[in-house]
């Protein structure tokens, strides 16, 4: 197997940027996690799948399926050696337009031949999972790591040399209190240092969050010396030894980072409410699908729970909850199964941002039918 050569968000852009052929596009989202991979038993699934599927294909669209298949079946033939833990999949049967990706995580096995690429899954594992950076600090020694969608980008050290600290009475004290405050300059120029980094990291690899860890003491310091762009992206601080494995730091990083994420998407549907009466908000499938089909989107926000089922249609595209002719043009609409993932699709599409919510937020998303978006 080739190696994958996209990343998530380089697959999202491209699909975005390429219009799909004329046809259908076969999407494959499949679990590639090392016991999976073993004998290959991910192209076991793939061919169940393409079996469950070509059953209910009418007989027009047979070849150009047979085609995807035979382009996918290609590319999933190999050793699967540089797979991670999963793999999604975009084949059309044309050699324009084939699109994969490793995944970081298992995903749910599905496999879709519709007009589109069923991008749901990826826009919810790009949207949820922000860069971040942390950062394990003490008086002599910095771990920097970003980490994104679930792996260390790129890891740097910092060592200081810092004198340790000295205890005594009389005369000792006095030099005590003068190898204190040489000690603490000491530490607040290897703060200083370990900032320079993370700021220079920024640029490199722009982060969202920022965690912290490290003894409390130099922990204090080290908050006390960041700059204002840097407390802004502050999420909290996680208790890990300095030593402590990559896989266990973002462990940490990311629980906490969760909870950061909760809060905002509940904060996020707040405003999306409170927008309402601006004129700039639409909220309820009905709504939010024709401002969607007019390219007024700016922002489409949608539940985790969301689901329902609709028509699409094949002459202008419009999307519409519930079954009839096009309102537009009157043309016969095509089933679709997915609206929330044709939704999703079509933003990106056209270039809106999308933002998938989860837990209290899509529950309170939920009574206005899972689905709202900020518009032009």
């Amino acid at each position: 197997m080739h190696t994958p050569t996209n990343t998530l968000p380089e697959l999202l852009a491209s699909v975005r940027r390429v219009a799909p052929p004329a046809g259908r596009v076969l999407s494959v989202y499949l679990d590639a996690s090392p016991a999976r991979a073993t004998g290959q038993a991910y192209l076991i699934t793939f061919r169940d799948l393409v079996r469950s599927l070509r059953e209910k294909l009418p007989d027009l669209e047979r070849k150009d399926f047979e085609a995807a298949v035979a382009q996918a079946e290609d590319y999933l033939r190999g050793d699967g050696s540089s797979l991670k833990s999963g793999i999604v999949l975009f084949a059309s049967g044309h050699s324009g337009y084939f699109y994969v990706a490793a995944l970081p995580w298992p995903p749910t096995e599905e496999m879709a031949w519709e007009r589109g690429p069923v991008t749901e899954p990826l826009v919810q594992m790009v949207e949820n999972n922000e860069r971040l950076a942390v950062v394990l600090f003490d008086a002599r020694e910095a771990r920097i790591l970003t980490v994104y969608l679930g792996e260390v980008e790129e890891r740097r050290a910092v060592h200081d040399d810092v004198p340790g600290k000295h205890h005594g009475g009389g005369w000792a004290a006095l030099e005590e209190s003068r190898e204190a405050r040489h000690r603490l300059e000491r530490v607040a120029r290897h703060a200083e240092r370990v900032i320079a980094e993370l700021l220079e990291l920024a640029q490199a690899f722009p982060f969202d969050r920022l965690v912290l860890g490290g003894p409390p003491e130099a922990m204090a310091l080290f908050s006390a010396h960041l700059p204002t762009s840097l407390v802004h992206r502050l999420v909290g601080r996680i208790k890990v030894e300095m030593f402590a494995s990559e896989s266990e730091v973002i462990r940490a990083a990311q629980a906490l980072v969760t909870v950061a994420e909760r809060h905002d998407e509940a904060e996020s549907v707040n405003r999306l409410f409170d927008g309402e009466t601006t004129g700039r908000v639409t909220l309820g499938l009905e709504e939010t699908l024709d401002a969607l089909s007019k390219g007024r989107v700016h922002t489409l926000v949608v539940a985790d729970t969301f689901e329902a089922i609709g028509g699409e249609c094949p002459r202008c595209r419009r999307l519409v909850a519930g079954p009839g002719p096009c309102p537009i043009c009157a043309t016969p609409l095509e089933p679709v199964a997915d609206l929330a993932d044709r939704a999703i699709s079509q933003a990106v599409a056209r270039g809106a941002v999308v933002e998938v919510v989860s837990a209290d937020a899509a529950a309170l998303l939920a009574t206005r039918e899972g689905i709202g978006a900020w518009t032009r």
